[in-house]
């Protein structure tokens, strides 16, 4: 019997991912390689003070239409656009098409494409109105891929960084094609998901809006709770594309298995990415928008979400080397049974 048990494998696996230890490694890493937030740095200051590409007029077009329109003037529908209306002029006059660089689902950060500045030190920026559909259309699809191509180049760099070794810019830029690629399959993937979802959905929320407001707005609170609750275990299919190289579906089906098997952690440790995050935006808000201590705004948040990035590349990391370990430990021990003395 003791000489079965000296024979058997090794059952030890990595320890299981650890959130304090992944973001204490993660912005190690970006303090060690601080170069890298020059890419969110630069996008943050072309939002800021470069062209802002408007579509003002059109949008204000659209809200007299609406308004001036016979039906305005129903309870219902003064009711359930009445309240929006300054929040829709609002957004027309800040709104920048330059922000559709910032992409999804993998992207540069931005702090200012959610503070939509229309000042600028010294005075204002160069605005642009465009006024025909579709070379808005063409320019937000072209910006979008612009984003999509410099936020792969950019998690290519977090990945590197965040596995403890230096900068091989050439490494990088020889695997760009690769998984530009399976960004776009992935982005392709999840919009074709999200059309299928919202189309059928969005005709239920206006069926019940007719309901009331307030019926209107708990579903579609409760249609994003579901995106979110389907979305979550796709949070990893980034982090297999640029650190294992994997295509699109082996991240997807790794990313699934491993948040299954870590959802406790994995969901307190975004938790606590997000409260940092945007708890931190508030502190980079304050100055105002045509100050230069704007700039402080801007360095620490590309700080902070770079050392963020690259903290969620550890934790994915440590997860992936757990749940390996788990699963062979798992396929081992039917096998290695020691025999009744």
């Amino acid at each position: 019997m003791l000489d079965c048990m000296t024979n058997a494998p090794n059952l030890a696996v990595a320890a299981p991912p650890k959130l304090i230890k992944s973001l204490r490694t993660g912005f190690d890493s970006i303090a060690n390689h601080v170069a890298v937030i020059i890419i969110p740095i630069f996008l943050d200051l072309l939002l800021w003070l470069g062209p802002h590409v408007q579509m003002k007029k059109l949008l204000l077009d659209v809200v007299e239409t609406i308004t001036t329109s016979p039906s305005w003037n129903s309870a219902q529908t003064g009711a359930l656009f009445g309240e929006n209306l300054e929040v829709v002029q609002q957004t027309a006059l800040r709104l920048n098409l330059m922000t559709s660089l910032r992409a999804y689902p993998v992207g540069v950060p931005s702090l200012m494409a959610g503070l939509l500045p229309i000042q600028i030190p010294g005075g204002s920026p160069l605005f642009l109105d465009a006024t025909n559909i579709w070379l808005i259309i063409g320019l937000v699809l072209l910006l979008y891929l612009v984003g999509l191509g410099t936020g792969s180049l950019y998690f290519a760099l977090i990945a590197q960084v965040s596995a403890g070794g230096e900068i091989k810019l050439r490494q990088v830029l020889k695997d760009w094609p690769r998984a530009m690629l399976q960004v776009l399959s992935l982005t392709a993937a999840l919009l074709i998901v999200l059309i299928v979802i919202s189309v059928p959905t969005s005709c239920i929320i206006s069926v019940i809006a007719w309901g009331g407001i307030s019926l209107g707005q708990l579903a579609i609170f409760m249609f994003l709770g579901t995106l979110l609750w389907l979305g979550f275990p796709l949070i990893f299919t980034p982090h297999g594309i640029f650190a294992k190289h994997d295509n699109v579906l082996v991240a997807l089906q790794n990313s699934v298995r491993l948040t299954r098997m870590t959802l406790p952690s994995t969901s307190l440790f975004f938790l606590a990415i997000l409260v940092i995050s945007e708890g931190l935006d508030i502190l980079w808000r304050v100055p105002a928008e045509n100050s230069w201590l704007m700039l402080v705004g801007v360095a620490g948040h590309a700080f902070v979400t770079s050392g963020l990035l690259a903290a969620t590349f550890v934790y994915y990391r440590d997860a992936d080397r757990w749940v390996q370990g788990m699963l062979a430990k798992a396929v081992r021990q039917p096998v290695n049974k020691i025999p009744s003395v």
